[in-house]
């Protein structure tokens, strides 16, 4: 499963290293729940982190995935 990239050395492992550490970081910070995500480009570079902020935001839909997706946007 480990399949790395010039941008993400460690590949998959990595990516998933990042997204707990996010999850981490935002329930640390009171955020919300220790969830977190990375969204990655084609060419293996993240692009952008989010992590749960479903009660600090009062959004239901602010899950890690989607505040990454958010950020990505932005």
């Amino acid at each position: 499963m480990n399949q790395g990239s010039p941008e993400t050395p460690g590949g998959a492992d990595a990516l998933l290293l990042l997204a707990v550490a996010a999850g981490r970081d935002g329930m640390l910070a009171g955020h919300g729940g220790p969830f977190g995500a990375v969204i990655v480009g084609p060419d293996g570079r993240v692009i952008a982190e989010g992590c749960n902020r479903v009660t600090s935001a009062n959004d239901p839909t602010a899950h890690a995935e989607v505040t990454a997706i958010r950020a990505a946007c932005a």
